[in-house]
């Protein structure tokens, strides 16, 4: 009897220690990172970034909610807004797709005036993708893919690349313009294993993975939806090649629940040091 109550009791002890573990990961948190890189070919920087990523708002989600974090977001002033994608969730879940588009993208226009750049997800490129780079075009961004812009942040010209969705099968390498030759470079895709494609190299950001959505100690994720080396699936990580940031993201995908991995938008302290510092 007295073994039957003490499993009875650790049984409890766990659900309620995971119910409380899946109900912290899932309040979304600010994540402040500092990001320190020597490249004395281009132009110094020193900026705030905000990257936020996977959002995976399904309809009928109170899309208040994520205005508010937007107007964290904003509060914390930053320089320059990364959005890598993943912005709603699966087709099949959705009435109304049109309607749930346009209601997400209109809330990315309470972060005027701050630059952004935008890529698109897995799960936008299987959602009517076209009509996501007209949406972003109405709020006057441009959806970045295989291409770079030119962007004045915070006085400093600076080159972004947007690089297609690797899983999506819409990456294609393209090298930066010569123009960008003595400017800060940023790339911004969506899954991370855009950054370990032939060529590709420098400062990237990524998202796709949810830092595995559910993570336990010691073994890490289960499982992890994308071919980026296994040290390069969340958070800072750093090669002779490349810089790479991986956010966490914002919502959940196939199943509403996060242990182990931290709801999360990232504020960047970028210290680029360069030639003229």
């Amino acid at each position: 009897m007295i073994k039957v109550i003490l499993i009875v009791l650790v049984i409890l002890a766990l659900v309620i220690y995971f119910s409380i573990s899946i109900a912290k990961n899932l309040k979304t948190e600010i994540n402040r990172v500092q990001i320190d890189i020597n490249d004395p070919d281009v132009d110094a920087l020193s900026i705030k970034v905000a990257v936020i990523g996977d959002i995976h708002l399904r309809e009928g989600e109170d899309i208040t909610k994520f205005l508010k974090l937007l107007d964290e977001v904003k509060s914390n002033s930053p320089d320059l807004v990364l959005l890598v994608g993943d912005y709603i969730t699966g087709k099949r879940r959705i009435k109304d797709i049109d309607s749930h588009r346009r209601n997400i993208i209109k809330t990315f226009k309470s972060l005027d005036p701050i630059p952004r750049a935008v890529v698109l997800g897995n799960h936008d490129n299987f959602t009517d993708r076209e009509k996501w780079f007209r949406e972003f075009k109405r709020l006057g961004v441009d959806v970045l893919e295989n291409e770079t812009r030119i962007m004045n942040i915070d006085g400093v010209e600076v080159c972004i690349r947007g690089l297609g969705d690797y899983r999506s099968h819409r990456f294609k390498f393209v090298d930066y313009p010569a123009e960008c030759q003595t400017l800060p470079k940023i790339t911004i895709t969506h899954d991370p294993q855009g950054a370990f494609e032939p060529g590709v190299g420098g400062l990237v950001f990524a998202g796709h993975t949810h830092c595995g959505q559910v993570s336990f100690p010691i073994i890490g994720p289960l499982k992890v939806p994308t071919k980026a080396p296994r040290a390069a699936i969340c958070g800072l990580y750093k090669d002779n090649k490349r810089t790479l940031f991986v956010t966490s993201g914002v919502g959940t995908s196939i199943i509403p629940i996060r242990y182990g991995a931290q709801s999360q938008w990232d504020l960047i302290d970028l210290r680029l040091q360069g030639k003229n510092i």
